[in-house]
């Protein structure tokens, strides 16, 4: 098969064409992934400071393990209902992104387990997911997830800031921030 030499003119619309195709895409169930995580992430990190302060026992940091444990097998299967949809450069690199930003914060995780004061953990994991949503945005051209992802970026640096457990109330607001809100967002464009 011969490749079709492209124009300049014809690269940059082929390249609009892709990056509206994967918005597309997003908005049609993108909404539901950012709000299963977003209430995920809430709800596990109210439970975790409850638990810790009810209890005074730190183990209860193990709960934060109930993330991959629910989330991975809930999107799995949130994905395989969803219908079909083209995959795209814009797509492809997005999955790509949030592999690496995964693979980073498990490893994080798992270190933590050999030694838990190695460093500020909530920051850390703020930060790479935050970092994960602003890019996300940029390379989607979804100014309303590249905002809420540098917002988050910047937020992340409160918890350096902030001692004890209400760490955790802090980090409990960025889902709701990052991922909660622009997921009723896409859903609601979605519907409209």
């Amino acid at each position: 098969m011969e490749e079709k030499k492209l124009t300049q003119q014809e690269s940059l619309e082929l390249i609009s064409k892709m990056i509206k195709e994967t918005h597309t895409n997003i908005e049609k169930g993108g909404g539901n992934i950012f709000l299963l995580w977003g209430y995920l992430w809430l709800v596990v990190a109210l439970v975790v400071y409850t638990a810790i302060l009810q209890t005074g026992d730190y183990r209860a940091q193990w709960l934060w393990f109930a993330m991959p444990i629910i989330g991975y097998p809930s999107m799995y299967f949130m994905l395989k209902r969803q219908e079909k949809m083209a995959v795209t450069f814009v797509s492809k690199t997005i999955s790509k992104i949030w592999i690496v930003m995964g693979t980073c914060a498990l490893l994080l995780s798992l270190f933590m387990l050999i030694n838990p004061a190695a460093f500020p953990i909530l920051f850390v994991m703020a930060l790479i997911i935050n970092a994960g949503v602003a890019l996300s945005g940029l390379v989607l051209e979804y100014k309303i997830i590249s905002v809420v992802g540098f917002i988050g970026i910047l937020l992340s640096f409160a918890l350096l800031m902030i001692p004890g457990i209400n760490k955790i109330l802090v980090f409990a607001i960025f889902p709701i921030i990052m991922l909660i809100i622009p997921g009723h967002i896409l859903n609601s464009a979605r519907n409209v």
